[in-house]
């Protein structure tokens, strides 16, 4: 498999790193921050750094496209990654791309036109041991007994808004992968407008009995680290997730027990399920290769929590998914709103110059108004009027484009 990597961060590098024992090949590079390329050298001392960024358009330089920070500005990331979804090209984004949820709606809804394969990499889901714990939230049958709540505490030393939201949409996952999804969600903490998060927390239920919680602790320690604990009648359970090793300690009647946790690597893995997903680009078969759903969904839950500090209040959960289709009625909804106010002006003036000028305007209006609402009605079938034509790279048909396995 031929990967090129389209910004630099510590997440793309372990990626990186992962596809090279993989036996991948890394054949293009472009958009490195610079504090970034001392890594660089060690890891990729042969790659030329390229600033033509649309070459990666075309399919016969490079199988898939590992997608990190770098130095692009948020809009210029997310035109980038959509331009290279609707050309059908593999990605695998590192989480989250941008703050807004608006990108992610955007990106699923040309995923979907084109049948492309666009993954998300978020390094602390599809932990195995996460799925266990899951087992003991869902069942009750586990050795701190029917779990009460579950927790995830962040430890940052950058609480600015930015970062947070870059953890916590990850975090997000993590707590969902637990106990499920949420229904409500209700934040306190910062306005808006401030400069720091530091003083956010988070309440959520979830379709269970246990309720979830997220919570923010600024530290002076440089590495990032989080804690899942779970709550139960008998004891607790925490898992630590840190960037070396995860460990599990359990508190139950007293007794506390810490034990390592099976081995998990994140990167391989999802350099393998990228590797595997490729066969299915192009195809029906892509949505289910590709994770871009759940990544919308953390990153809506993300967007419920600003708007629950905005509001004060408690907010519902509603998944949803945009279509061309229901962004094209949510447009029509509001233009026909805009034609109905128009229309009113557009009466009262009419009434006035007829009056006034004595102008017959009044013979004609009618005729008018027909017209105008004749040509609103004939917009409505404009989806089934125009058909976008999928690109086709390599000059053929996508679905029947093989995989390109190095």
């Amino acid at each position: 498999m031929k990967l090129a990597i389209l910004g630099t961060d510590p997440d793309v590098f372990a990626l990186a790193s992962a596809a090279r024992v993989a036996g991948h090949e890394l054949v293009w590079l472009g958009d490195v921050r610079s504090e970034d390329l001392p890594a660089l050298e060690r890891l990729l001392p042969e790659l030329r750094v390229s600033a033509d960024w649309e070459s990666l358009l075309d399919h016969k330089l490079v199988d898939a496209v590992l997608v990190g920070r770098g130095s692009a500005d948020e809009a210029l990331r997310a035109e980038q990654v959509k331009r290279l979804v609707a050309d059908v090209m593999p990605v695998l984004a590192v989480h989250p791309v941008g703050t807004s949820v608006l990108v992610y709606y955007e990106l699923d809804m040309a995923r979907h036109e084109v049948h492309g394969v666009l993954r998300h990499y978020s390094p602390l889901a599809g932990s195995p041991t996460v799925a266990e714990l899951a087992d003991w939230v869902q069942a009750g049958s586990g050795p701190i007994g029917t779990v009460h709540q579950v927790i995830f505490q962040r430890y940052l030393q950058d609480c600015g808004r930015e970062s947070v939201i870059r953890h916590l949409v990850r975090d997000v996952e993590v707590l969902w992968a637990a106990a499920g999804a949420a229904r409500t969600v209700s934040a306190v903490g910062p306005q808006m407008a401030d400069a720091s998060y530091a003083s956010l927390q988070v309440q959520m239920t979830g379709p269970g009995a246990a309720t979830l919680r997220w919570a923010l602790t600024p530290t002076s320690e440089r590495s990032p680290r989080g804690e899942l604990t779970l709550v139960g009648e008998r004891g607790t359970a925490t898992l630590g997730l840190s960037t070396a090793e995860w460990l599990l300690t359990t508190n139950i009647d007293g007794e506390t027990e810490t034990a390592s946790t099976p081995p998990f690597d994140p990167p391989r893995a999802a350099i393998d399920e990228l590797a595997a997903a490729i066969a299915a680009n192009g195809t029906e078969k892509s949505e289910a290769a590709s994770t871009w759903r759940a990544a919308t969904a953390a990153m809506e839950i993300v967007d419920t929590i600003e708007l629950s500090l905005q509001k004060g209040r408690t907010i519902e959960v509603h998944q949803q998914r945009l279509t061309e289709r229901l962004a094209f009625r949510g447009t029509m909804a509001a233009f026909g709103c805009g034609l109905l106010l128009l229309t009113l002006v557009v009466l009262v003036a009419a009434g006035f110059v007829g009056d006034v000028l004595g102008v017959p305007l009044k013979d004609y209006w009618p005729i008018a108004l027909l017209a105008m609402l004749a040509l609103f009605l004939l917009m409505q079938a404009l989806p089934w009027l125009v058909k976008r034509r999928r690109p086709q790279p390599d000059g053929g048909d996508n679905r029947d484009r093989p995989a390109r396995l190095s």
